[in-house]
């Protein structure tokens, strides 16, 4: 273990039998993780990767929702942070016996010495602030998750683009609103737009608040495939489930069959 064990963690399932360790007063896994599992997952549901990382892995929640939906010979997750590192590393050595081999590794995504393999499929769930944008919790782990303590999207972007295979699929969520901050930091990084998929909170929202977006390697090829476009709302203007974040629910496990429209 690379950090003290939290005393206010708790153990909490995640999905199907799988549990995992998060803090009442720390980062908790929330709808951008599960949406950033949901499309990498859809994307890669025909092939399943040989080899999947999730880079600022945290707590592991997008890592494992992944890794349990598409079960890669191989996952690695890569975390910064001691604490949260401590705690990923922990679910993963007690989910059950018929898990797929995943690995947590503790260090910095942007090390380019990281000894890590190239991947079919990355995740990136990157914090959305600038330091400077915010008050700052006397909490470290949660500043690390919201604030951009060690590089933000454009960081996420460089070490996917650098650990990507030549056919591999790159997934990460941010804010809806910075949306040109993402296509910029994907442009530099030499990376093509796949699919963009832009969620409300509530469908009578007037405006989106995260975006969830598939990216491969710029190539030729792939600058001749136009991006497709998806939308949806996580609950309606009576804060229920919407049918297509139900269908989500239903296509990652949580439910075990879609219920009547």
């Amino acid at each position: 273990m690379w950090s003290e064990w939290p005393e206010d963690a708790t153990h909490d399932r995640l999905i199907g039998p799988w549990y995992f360790y998060q803090r009442k007063g720390g980062h908790r896994t929330s709808t951008d993780d599960v949406l950033a599992a949901w499309l990498a997952s859809k994307i890669c549901e025909a092939q399943p990767p040989e080899t999947y990382i999730d880079i600022g892995c945290g707590i592991g929640s997008v890592l494992l929702m992944t890794a349990h939906r598409l079960r890669p010979r191989h996952s690695h997750g890569v975390e910064a942070q001691a604490q949260s590192a401590t705690m990923a590393l922990r679910s993963v050595r007690e989910l059950p016996e018929d898990a797929p081999p995943i690995s947590i590794h503790h260090g910095d995504l942007r090390d380019p010495s990281l000894v890590l393999p190239k991947a079919d499929l990355i995740t990136g769930s990157p914090p959305y602030f600038p330091l400077g944008a915010g008050v700052l919790s006397p909490d470290p782990q949660r500043v690390a998750c919201r604030f951009e303590t060690r590089g933000g999207v454009e960081a996420y972007c460089e070490a996917a683009a650098r650990l990507l295979k030549p056919e591999g699929d790159f997934c990460i969520v941010f804010i809806a609103k910075e949306i040109p901050r993402m296509e910029a930091a994907a442009r530099a990084a030499g990376l093509h737009e796949r699919v963009r998929s832009v969620w409300k909170t509530r469908s009578d929202n007037d405006e989106a608040f995260l975006s969830v977006h598939a990216y491969c390697l710029q190539t030729a090829a792939a600058a001749s495939t136009p991006t497709e476009y998806w939308e949806g709302s996580v609950r309606d203007a009576e804060g229920r489930h919407t049918p297509e974040y139900r269908d989500l629910r239903v296509f990652m496990g949580w439910e075990t069959e879609t219920p009547p429209r």
